[in-house]
């Protein structure tokens, strides 16, 4: 038996908790990044979390081999679990691992809180409610991760339309993703909108946004340095909306807001200022292809600069 988890601190508290079998953690974050699959998956993803996240590259390229491998072998173990939760992080990692797993014989914990958070006996009762995965999931998940990886993001509306009854989450999870698509009121996804709300409202430094943003907005699942690489994003720009003075050899970071961020907030268009070149699962966001979430319709629109 091996059990597959969205992360090394559930995999270290099955362990712990006694569950027999080989417990492995998912390490990816397919949530950033071109997700498009084909003869470069490895090396573009090892570029991209090797860029984004501050890894060493040749580490990353051979631990994402390596866990290519490990998806590969799940078909000569007698039962595949794995252990995923509501929230966009796990759900795009759930739909990949769901192309790769022998589906006759794996089972899914799909919790709706953290299972990092559960006390051993709490997830031996969410264990014994794991559910079989059925061919109709599998299914879902096929037309899903198409959709997330495909060049245009038009399937993404049916899907969340649809609200399949078999994949529970899906739909509200597909709505987050797209809501992260540039805002036909600001140019901002609506991860940076409320980074940068959340600054100009007081929280100026690392710890306090980033716990801010986590009870404010947790299904969208970010961890810490998911979160770094948006401030980076929003510091970086040929004219930044934050300031971001990071504290040498600590993870925490003094924060602020620019005056272009303030006119963003009032309203103004980041991308008229600095354009785009941003990478949603498969859709590569330029000036030239640009798609752009409408918050009063909740769709996605082709859009311009």
């Amino acid at each position: 038996m091996i059990h597959i988890h969205n992360g090394d601190i559930t995999a270290a508290m099955a362990r712990k908790a006694g569950f027999a079998g080989e417990h492995i953690a998912f390490r990816e974050a397919l949530i950033g990044g071109p997700v498009r699959e084909g003869e470069e998956w490895i090396a573009a993803r090892a570029r991209f979390l090797s860029d984004g996240h501050g890894q060493d590259l040749l580490r990353t390229s051979n631990a994402l081999f390596e866990q290519e491998q490990m998806l590969a072998a799940t078909a000569t173990h007698d039962e595949v679990v794995l252990w995923f939760e509501h929230d966009l992080f796990c759900l795009i990692h759930l739909l990949y691992v769901l192309q790769r797993v022998p589906a006759a014989k794996t089972y899914l914990v799909w919790h709706d809180h953290p299972i990092g958070e559960l006390k051993p006996e709490e997830m031996w009762r969410v264990y014994q409610r794991r559910g079989a995965v059925t061919a109709d999931m599998i299914a879902i998940a096929r037309e899903a991760w198409k959709a997330y990886t495909a060049e245009e993001p038009r399937g993404l509306q049916s899907l969340i339309a649809k609200n399949p009854r078999e994949f529970p989450f899906l739909s509200d999870g597909l709505a987050l993703h797209a809501s992260r698509f540039p805002s036909t009121r600001t140019g901002l996804g609506m991860v940076d909108q409320r980074i940068l709300e959340f600054i100009a409202e007081g929280s100026l430094d690392f710890e306090a946004l980033f716990n801010r943003f986590s009870r404010a907005q947790p299904r969208f699942g970010l961890g810490d340095s998911e979160i770094m690489r948006h401030l980076r994003g929003l510091a970086s720009r040929r004219v930044p909306l934050v300031t971001l003075l990071e504290a040498a050899g600590t993870t925490n970071a003094a924060l602020g807001i620019t005056e272009h961020g303030q006119g963003v907030l009032a309203g103004a268009d980041d991308i008229a200022v600095n354009g785009i070149d941003l990478w949603l699962g498969g859709v590569h966001l330029t000036k030239e292809n640009l798609w752009r979430w409408d918050p009063a319709t909740a769709t996605l629109i082709k859009g311009t600069a």
